[in-house]
């Protein structure tokens, strides 16, 4: 299984707010797991906001949840076709997004650890950047052989 797989590659999103990545986040995740209820996911990602900021590199954040209802980790890639205001006079067109079990602590610093790296790769960041709808495993196949000496 990919670090981040294919189906998990969201590239030239129109979401126009944070708001409405949020929700298209959420939405994602009750079409891989129905069971999960909508108002809780989302909740879950705003409840992290308030902790602190998330964006984590220039243009990019890492909304992210650990919520009782989730049992195994998601992680999903969001390309937007413009930056939004993700927050006051910080915009973001990329989203890395993990979704955790709320007690699996070693396991979700370990995948920021591995989500951190991949960041830092610029190479990947301009191709999805650049990438279009269909580029999905192209970007897929380069996180592998980024992670390749971590696993």
């Amino acid at each position: 299984m990919s670090f981040i797989d294919k189906e998990s590659i969201f590239l030239e999103n129109e979401c126009s707010s944070k708001d409405e990545l949020f929700d298209f986040l959420t939405k994602k995740m009750l079409e891989f797991e129905p069971s999960y209820d909508a108002e809780v996911i989302k909740e879950g990602l705003y409840d992290r906001e308030k902790d602190g900021n998330t964006i984590i590199a220039d243009m990019t954040a890492m909304p992210h949840a650990r919520l009782e209802s989730i049992k195994n980790f998601k992680i999903m890639l969001v390309s937007l076709k413009k930056s939004i205001e993700y927050n006051s006079d910080e915009n973001v067109d990329l989203a890395y997004s993990i979704f955790a079990p709320i007690d699996a602590n070693d396991e979700f610093i370990d995948l920021l650890t591995l989500v951190a790296l991949i960041i830092q790769n610029e190479e990947l960041q301009k191709t999805i950047r650049n990438a279009k709808v269909g580029d999905e495993e192209k970007i897929s196949a380069m996180i592998e052989d980024i992670l390749k000496p971590y696993h």
